[in-house]
């Protein structure tokens, strides 16, 4: 009987961890983006908007809550519900809330908080008009586990 070189067990071993990360899927539970902000649509074809992606890469169905937290001293609102299919994305525009009997106000200062109870993966996007060309942008929010 043959031997197995140390090398064939290191490259085992990584190969199970990454069917782990797999099955459990990658990211984290707890995300946070503290700086989005509203602008008014305003008359372009595609209007000024935010949105943040939901990235399920498990084999289970993951659900997710926001929580919304803004400057003004509104109270915090809740979008729950919100499920991501195993290995699949959400995509949700904060303009387009009306789900949750929500409308996000326009030109005030908030905050995301995003639960879920399975390892996701989370980016936050806004595409803006200033002065007739569109801007826009993508972020890595913060994590905790």
């Amino acid at each position: 009987m043959q031997r197995k070189s140390k090398y064939y067990k290191k490259i085992r071993r990584i190969s199970q961890m990454g069917q782990q990360n797999t099955r459990n899927g990658m990211g984290h539970k707890k995300w946070c983006i503290p700086d989005l902000y509203m602008k008014e649509p305003g008359n372009m074809p595609t209007p000024s908007h935010e949105s943040i992606t939901l990235l399920n890469t498990g084999d289970s169905t993951a659900n997710v809550k926001l929580e919304l937290i803004f400057d003004n001293g509104d109270e915090p609102v809740l979008l729950d519900g919100i499920q991501v299919m195993p290995k699949s994305a959400r995509h949700i525009r904060m303009d387009q809330v009306q789900e949750w009997n929500i409308t996000i106000p326009t030109s005030v200062c908030y905050s995301a908080i995003i639960s879920s109870d399975r390892n996701i993966v989370t980016e936050y996007a806004r595409l803006n008009w200033i002065d007739g060309a569109a801007q826009s942008f993508a972020v890595m929010p913060y994590f905790e586990d």
